[in-house]
């Protein structure tokens, strides 16, 4: 028994909620069990449901050609169609010769008719002829339809803008204007202008998408929603309101829908409309908004409100067994306070660390870190240059757009070659310009400094500022850092692992007052934590220097009498850092050297023995 093959394709939405599918499935069946064709039972590969002829890239069709090719499909089969212009709505010289190349393998039935097409020998050449003239027929009159569609609705539309001075070109108006009752202008609505105004300043001076939407939603009679249809500000209208250009005053007329698919995708018809709406908001701001918008990339994860507790998530794990390291706010009082500690170790998995480490001062050598070795750039108020950067990106995106939507046309034409070569060239000067522009804002870039670091992430008085401020930050350092891990041994240390492979370290005293970290340039810097630098603590550094060699030279050799001593140690460290005492110098000094000399010892037996 011959094989048969359904085609079925449909474009839009539409035809799928209506009986499309149903009837040339129903007709394909039917016609197979009269003529003795055995119908594909992977049917469903070669469906097309929601794909225009014109538009759609038609894959399930592409894929039938080339299971075709490759013997998938064995040569004489029957491919079954409701009409030929479910094939293509394409030009007449491509869809022919798509038509004619499927003819090479199978024969092709037309529903609708009840046409047979074949170039089987048993098929006289006058009635071939006839065959591939009807079929140029049908495809042509297929575009044609197509065709006048398009052309027709972009005469429509080229109607309306030369009457835009009089009347206005369509109701579907942004929800901050009311218009008029003869349509030929706009009426502020003062009191939606003024919500979008402050969405605008909160957004410039660093209030994210998600803290905007809690923001406004918490003080919902100050700021009522865009429509009374919605209870509650979406993320989707107020990220509107932060991009469309029609608070500019500018009006970019579509044409399909915004559930369509294939021909009939919603994509902008013709230029913008300059000064079509009344403005409502300034180029320069609206660049700034885009400007702090690009700024804050937060990473994944859920976030408590307006509190963003930990700048290690997502980046910290524990050096014992690799398992995660959790945030743990035990509240005030003194058993409270805020604490890191292994997550597996907490649960009573395999992981026996279940020290608890003091968050607050972990976190301050983590800014420490950043801003002794440059690792996030510092943001500021926008230049001219990242105003001049914005525009150029925004303009280069439309005439990429442009290019797009012209490449999917005819641009054999003469008119339409001309533009998309005017476009192309364009595109190229837009982006020599963008990479000049970047490159010189990337020189002239200032880094953070840890006093304006730890007012932004530490002290900043507005909690929701606070919380975006410390999300872009876990954010950024996020996309810096490859892998991080926290331990203890006799100091607490964490080694971070660059995204560029290179590995800085920081230390702080077990009493969680001083520490320090390294450079690129394999020096290292300290950080006092409590309180002002004194004149002793470089000399304070130089002994912690000493004490982490003694401890990497030990880690071999565990005896309970260097152990005694190692804390001994430590313990004096702590004292010196606290209490600034000259003389305890002259003690951990005499301690170390206790300590090293029992190492060698311990070193050579080891050899020896």
């Amino acid at each position: 028994m011959k094989k048969a093959y359904s085609y079925i394709r449909y474009s839009s939405p539409q035809q799928a909620k209506g009986d499309s599918f149903r009837r040339q499935f129903s007709a394909t069946q039917a016609y197979c069990e009269k003529n003795g064709y055995e119908l594909d039972t992977e049917l469903a590969v070669y469906q097309e449901l929601g794909v225009s002829g014109v538009d759609g890239d038609q894959e399930n069709l592409k894929r039938f050609i080339a299971d075709c090719e490759v013997g998938k499909v064995g040569k004489g089969s029957l491919l079954i169609v409701e009409n030929l212009d479910r094939l293509s709505r394409k030009k007449i010289n491509k869809a022919m010769r798509q038509f004619l190349h499927l003819l090479d393998y199978v024969d092709i039935y037309t529903l609708q008719d009840k046409k047979l097409y074949s170039q089987n020998d048993d098929v006289d050449s006058e009635t071939q002829l006839l065959d591939v003239m009807t079929s140029l027929i049908v495809m042509s009159r297929a575009y044609e339809e197509s065709a006048t569609k398009k052309k027709r609705l972009k005469e429509s539309w080229d109607e309306k803008r030369k009457n835009i001075n009089t009347t206005k070109l369509t109701s579907l108006i942004p929800h901050w204007l009311e218009l008029s009752e003869d349509r030929t202008k706009f009426h502020i609505k003062s009191d939606k202008v003024k919500i979008i105004k402050y969405i605008y300043d909160k957004s410039i001076n660093g209030m994210g998408v998600s803290q905007l939407i809690r923001h406004l939603n918490e003080n919902l009679t100050q700021f009522p929603t865009p429509t009374t249809k919605s209870k509650l500000w979406a993320r989707t209208s107020l990220s509107r309101i932060l991009t469309d250009r029609s608070v500019l005053g500018e009006y970019q007329p579509h044409i399909g829908k915004h559930n369509g698919i294939g021909d009939k995708k919603r994509k902008p018809l013709g230029d913008p409309i300059p000064d079509y709406y009344p403005q409502i908001i300034d180029e320069e701001t609206f660049l700034k908004a885009q400007i702090a918008r690009k700024s804050r990339v937060i990473g994944r994860g859920k976030v408590n409100r307006n509190k963003f507790s930990n700048l290690f998530r997502n980046i910290l794990r524990c050096g014992y067994c690799d398992g995660k390291v959790e945030y743990v706010d035990k509240g005030d009082g003194s058993r409270g306070g805020k604490y890191l500690t292994c997550a597996n170790a907490k649960r009573g998995g395999e992981c026996s660390h279940n020290k608890h480490y003091k968050y607050l001062s972990l976190e301050l050598m983590l800014l420490h870190l950043t801003t002794e070795n440059g690792f996030m750039p510092k943001p500021e108020a926008p230049t001219e240059l990242n105003l001049r950067l914005t525009k150029l990106q925004d303009l280069n995106e439309k005439a990429e757009s442009q290019l797009n939507f012209l490449l999917e046309d005819d641009f054999t034409i003469p008119t339409i070659k001309e533009k998309i070569r005017k476009l192309s060239k364009e595109i190229e000067q837009y982006r020599s310009e963008i990479e000049d522009i970047e490159n010189k804002i990337l020189t002239f870039k200032p880094d953070y400094t840890y006093k304006d670091l730890y007012r932004n992430v530490i002290i900043e008085d507005d909690p929701i500022l606070l919380s975006s401020n410390r999300m872009t930050f876990n954010s950024y350092l996020s996309k810096k850092i490859e892998s991080a891990y926290l331990f203890n041994d006799y100091s607490n240390f964490i080694l971070f692992k660059m995204k560029d492979q290179y590995v800085h370290t920081v230390i702080i005293d077990e009493q969680y007052n001083f520490g320090g970290c390294s450079l690129p340039n394999n020096n290292m810097t300290h950080k006092r934590l409590n309180g002002e630098p004194t004149p002793i603590d470089e000399m304070i550094w130089n002994i912690q220097k000493n004490f982490l060699t003694l401890i990497d030279e030990s880690k071999d050799i565990k005896t309970i009498k260097i152990d005694n001593y190692l804390k001994r140690i430590n313990k004096l460290i702590s004292k010196i850092i606290i209490k600034q005492e000259l003389e305890l110098f002259n003690q951990i000094l005499f301690q170390i050297e206790k300590a090293s000399k029992l190492l060698q010892n311990e070193l050579r037996k080891t050899q020896n023995g």
